[in-house]
């Protein structure tokens, strides 16, 4: 992505203007140039005539999913599972002009229900997760000394707060009304940086082009988060709950690897792989 593209995307989102007088505009883009937006990833098995099964998932799945994966394969049927990994509004904007994912999992219902009023997704939407909004920071943060998730975020030491374009973003809708929940939007709305999906802002909070962000639990227990920062969980009823679905696309076309793929991740070995990831 060129500097005029990142420029337009931050003037759109209404930041340039004040990134610029921050002057930290370079360090922004040096930030939205090595994250990458989007994901993906193949998972083989071995031997035998492949099989290929499509999967658009959401960004919070980047490392539940892989896992998902090769459990699921374990039955030595020779398949090819390839996972993109978006905020759910791009995948759903891409379906609606003809991608040709076989699965879509998404963070939420709505875009998922929107594919089958749309006629692009056939059958039910089946809710495979329930996800949550975390504050995730660099253990040496100065803005843990003020205390928990509340306290942290009304510390003088946050400057820069990531999270998801609430445009397209699920979790970034969360993280915006768990923000206005807390009473705390109107004191950090000047302060927000926005990614084009909760895994790019997470990177820029790890890598240092924000103080802290508000990212899924789910990625927040991936093993580099772990070891780089700490998170902070919202009291109850702060944070909304998202009810993550997924649907069967229309033009699946492996459509009983997408139906084992889905009971699966709704079977008791699914679920307790998804808990394990936060989900």
């Amino acid at each position: 992505m060129g500097h005029r593209v990142i420029k337009a995307f931050l003037w759109r989102q209404g930041l340039l203007k004040d990134a610029m007088r921050r002057l930290w505009l370079p360090w922004l883009l040096l930030a939205l140039g090595l994250a990458r937006p989007i994901f993906a990833e193949q998972i083989k098995a071995e031997g035998g005539s492949e099989r290929v099964l499509r999967i658009g998932a959401a960004a919070d799945l980047r490392y539940a999913l892989p896992e998902a994966i090769a459990a699921f394969s374990q039955g030595g049927n020779p398949l090819r599972i390839e996972a993109t990994y978006a905020s759910s509004g791009k995948i759903y904007a891409e379906l609606l002009q003809g991608a040709n994912w076989d699965l879509f999992l998404a963070a939420d219902q709505e875009y998922p229900q929107r594919l089958v009023v749309a006629g692009v997704a056939r059958g039910e939407v089946f809710v495979y997760a329930h996800g949550s909004v975390i504050l995730w920071a660099r253990k040496e943060a100065d803005l843990w000394k003020a205390g928990q998730a509340l306290a942290a975020l009304r510390s003088a030491s946050l400057r820069r707060l990531a999270l998801a374009n609430p445009r397209v973003a699920p979790y970034g809708r969360a993280a915006e009304e768990t923000l206005r929940r807390a009473g705390l939007f109107a004191g950090v709305e000047g302060k927000l940086v926005f990614g084009e999906n909760v895994a790019q802002a997470f990177q820029f909070a790890q890598q240092g082009a924000a103080d802290a962000c508000l990212i899924s639990r789910s990625l927040a227990l991936a093993p580099a988060a772990q070891k780089e920062g700490r998170f902070e969980e919202f009291p109850p009823g702060t944070s909304p709950t998202l009810e993550q679905g997924g649907v069967i696309l229309k033009g699946c076309r492996q459509w009983d690897l997408a139906e084992a793929f889905r009971d699966f991740l709704l079977s008791p070995e699914g679920q307790k792989l998804l808990r394990s990831h936060g989900l």
